[in-house]
């Protein structure tokens, strides 16, 4: 074979081969790897409160009258009780004074406590409402009041606990208690029942010397509030009617807070 046949020869074999290669890549395309990303989900739960807002309203008994210190008042024993079973800090806030009634410190303190913004109320009213006691109308008057105060705390999301009445004329303060018990049957709130406490027991007021206590006599000797051991079983008896509700209040109540847990109380 001549040199031109050679050259010829070396040019159909490299149009070959190019032509080979190019059907080759057409045919069997090179695959790029198929990027992956994870993507992942992260679900927050809510925490359990540590820390929550307690605001009693009430009267004399919720203000500890004649106790020696303000630890001793059964509304402190009882945020005390809390912190300590529940392992949560309680703040105490609340409005309460000496004669105050549902109809008066009451519904004029509703606003107040509705800025405290508290996660649990007592609502101690009645023993000085039965000293206004009428007739059928004041009963009325009385539950129409509890209702109210009941429906816009409510409204707030609060864990609210109703107190029976403490230590007066025993025929009518069953009245009163009876609708405190009705009323927190239609609304779904717990009542704390405290009248064995004081018709029952002669321990809880020092001394218990007169049946009757409309009149108490100047001294403390016969006053009609409850002692420090009377305190005590309130706080322990309310701390009873809501320990189940408090429990699940305290677990399915978001908390902002990433403060440490802490089982202390402390007084506003």
């Amino acid at each position: 074979m001549n040199k031109i046949g050679y050259v010829l020869l070396g040019a159909l074999i490299s149009s070959l081969l190019c032509a080979g290669y190019y059907f080759y890549t057409v045919g069997n395309p090179k695959k790029s790897p198929i990027k992956t990303t994870e993507q992942k989900i992260i679900t927050k739960h809510p925490s359990p409160l540590s820390e929550i807002i307690y605001s009693p309203m009430g009267d004399s008994i919720s203000t500890g009258l004649i106790t020696e210190k303000e630890e001793q008042r059964f509304t402190s024993v009882l945020a005390a009780m809390i912190a300590k079973k529940q392992h949560v800090k309680v703040i105490e806030k609340g409005v309460h004074k000496p004669g105050a009634t549902l109809n008066n410190l009451g519904l004029l303190s509703m606003d107040e406590i509705i800025q405290q913004k508290p996660n649990l109320v007592t609502i101690e009213y009645g023993t000085n409402d039965i000293l206004a006691h009428k007739d059928e109308q004041s009963l009325k008057q009385f539950e129409v009041n509890l209702s109210y105060a009941i429906n816009e705390l409510q409204k707030q999301d609060i864990l609210l606990v109703l107190v029976t009445t403490w230590n007066r004329d025993q025929k009518i303060s069953k009245l009163y208690d009876d609708i405190i018990i009705a009323v927190g049957q239609k609304y779904q709130v717990p009542v704390a029942n405290i009248r064995n406490l004081w018709i029952e027991r002669d321990d809880t007021i020092n001394p218990k010397s007169i049946p009757n206590h409309f009149n108490k006599t100047s001294g403390l000797e016969n006053d009609m509030h409850p002692n420090e051991k009377g305190h005590q079983l309130i706080a322990e008896r309310i701390y009873d009617a809501i320990s189940v509700e408090l429990n699940d209040y305290l677990k399915t109540t978001s908390s902002s807070s990433t403060s440490s847990e802490s089982s202390t109380a402390t007084y506003q």
